[in-house]
């Protein structure tokens, strides 16, 4: 053999070393597609290329490889392989998981003291719901030492929350140091890709394959100004941020970024659809007597779960940021700037008075986008002050969206009872009958009107030897609102300084010998 022969066969069977580096980053809610790119000149025929520092979370069945720079190239094999680091940090690793577990412990501790201050509130709220035969003296002392009670547990459970806020930052603190640790310690894989060119030149190898250890969430900010110049209502800046975290072991500097609304949790194909069968059932004086009426509504509820439908959105968009990004490894999320959606909103104060009479301002509008947007976190302001945060439903053109904005403290709301009766009626057929009539009265002390969204409900039957009936109720109003059975609604201007009057009864009858409902 020539010696120019055999030098060309030693640069074929030696292969091009790389330690290769993201360049593109296609990121999902549930995992990501990256994009690793190195190039090197190379000689006519046969050689291999090998690429090292590859995360280990490398989806082996989802790499692709592809050649280019040099037309006609082939890909002849492609080789993944596992390599272990030689140091392992164990002491570390045990140091932090000590921790770990201390502060954990401690969290689950104040959790539980937590849940045991809110079941003392619950027992003290159920015993008052019973208080039998008491005088007045001894209904007041109960009332105070419900109030003393509320007003001690919940100032209890805001200072375990206040020593929890340290605990649960000490937590965070630690699984990232935990997570670096691993990181640094653990496997990484190498491809080795076989190739064949024709000509000498410089080749480009691209690897493209799937992780689950990086991924995005959509976040909002919602920015509310109640009052627009010149003309009605308000307008609410919709802002979108991606939030993006990657623990693949290697620090990603100078990235092409698309984000991609695809989730794959949500599977590939519908479930299959099987033929329902249905039977008679047995006629009321053969059903077993042993069918106990919890059994019954557990059969009841098994029919109900075949019926139930959850309609699941096929809109999916990407999003590619502008300029390339630096994302590091095991590092809290990166939040970066999607869009920003301008919303001409109707501001109101809804209240429903029977509840709760607190009036908290919302505000509604149409969403318009060329692309749907995801659901995720949206932290509230208003007229420039942070009012909270709340969630935010995947959204596509045309929808409408709503949003509470916190409570409105001009709004003063009464409930007056002027009705609350409760007896017998009738001469031949006797009925037990309970009537209550609330009147709403709404104050406004802004300097201006406001608009008022009221809410309340009437009982609903489920049985016919129940009926209800509705009373005195103010017009004009809205009826099952959304669909919901017995929920009424009413919109009124309230003039700034003056008070308006809605009103709200019902009436409920069930046949002698039968207990009214708990009302």
């Amino acid at each position: 053999m020539k010696k120019h022969s055999l030098l060309a066969l030693a640069i074929a069977t030696t292969p091009l070393m790389a330690h290769a580096e993201v360049t593109t980053a296609t990121l999902y809610p549930s995992h990501a597609e990256l994009t690793w790119e190195e190039s090197a000149k190379v000689t006519f025929g046969p050689g291999t290329f090998e690429i090292a520092g590859l995360p280990v979370s490398l989806q082996d069945q989802s790499l692709q490889v592809v050649l280019e720079g040099i037309a006609g190239s082939q890909v002849e094999q492609v080789q993944i392989s596992r390599v272990e680091q030689a140091e392992f940090v164990a002491g570390e690793t045990r140091r932090i998981r000590d921790e770990l577990t201390a502060v954990t412990q401690r969290i689950q501790e104040r959790e539980d003291s937590i849940r045991a201050w809110n079941q003392q509130v619950t027992l003290m709220s159920k015993a008052a719901e019973s208080p039998h035969e008491l005088s007045a003296s001894e209904l007041n002392d109960m009332a105070a030492a419900l109030k003393n009670t509320t007003q001690s547990a919940l100032s209890e459970i805001r200072a375990i929350r206040a020593k929890m806020t340290d605990d649960i930052a000490l937590r965070d603190r630690l699984m990232r140091e935990l997570s670096q640790v691993k990181q640094g310690a653990r496997a990484t894989k190498t491809v080795r890709v076989r190739y064949l060119v024709p000509q000498n030149g410089e080749l480009q190898v691209n690897l493209k394959f799937q992780t689950p250890e990086a991924s995005w969430q959509s976040e909002y900010n919602a920015r509310l100004k109640t009052e627009r110049e010149g003309k009605p209502g308000g307008e609410m800046m919709l802002e979108q941020l991606a939030v993006v975290q990657q623990s693949t072991g290697t620090d990603w500097e100078g990235v092409e970024l698309r984000l991609a609304t695809a989730n794959a949790r949500q599977g590939t194909a519908m479930p299959p659809l099987y033929s329902w069968v249905v039977s008679p059932e047995a006629p009321q004086a053969y059903r077993s007597k042993s069918s106990s009426p919890m059994a019954e509504m557990q059969m009841e509820s098994a029919k109900q779960a075949g019926a139930v439908v959850e309609r699941k959105s096929t809109f999916t968009q990407s999003y590619r940021v502008p300029r390339p990004v630096d994302i590091p490894s095991g590092a809290s999320g990166q939040r970066l700037t999607v869009a920003q959606h301008k919303i001409p909103v109707e501001v109101a104060t809804w209240a429903a008075p029977v509840m709760d009479t607190t009036g908290y301002l919302h505000a509604t509008g149409t969403f318009k986008a060329d692309a749907p947007i995801p659901a995720g976190r949206v932290t509230l302001y208003r007229d420039g002050q942070s009012v909270g945060e709340s969630q935010l439903q995947e959204l596509t053109d045309g929808e409408e969206l709503g949003l509470g904005f916190g409570v409105d403290e001009g709004i003063r709301i009464a409930v007056v009872n002027e009705l609350e009766r409760t007896g017998e009626e009738g001469v031949w057929n006797s009925e037990n009958v309970q009537r209550r009539q609330n009147r709403f009265e709404i104050t406004n002390h802004h300097s201006k009107a406001v608009q008022v969204r009221m809410f309340d409900r009437l009982p609903v039957s489920q049985k016919d030897i129940l009926t209800v009936k509705p009373l005195k109720i103010s017009e004009p109003v809205e009826r099952d609102v959304d669909d919901k059975k017995g929920v009424l609604a009413w919109n009124r201007d309230v003039p700034a300084g003056e008070t308006v009057t809605i009103e709200s009864g019902f009436e409920v009858r069930v046949p002698e010998g039968t207990e009214l409902p708990r009302l």
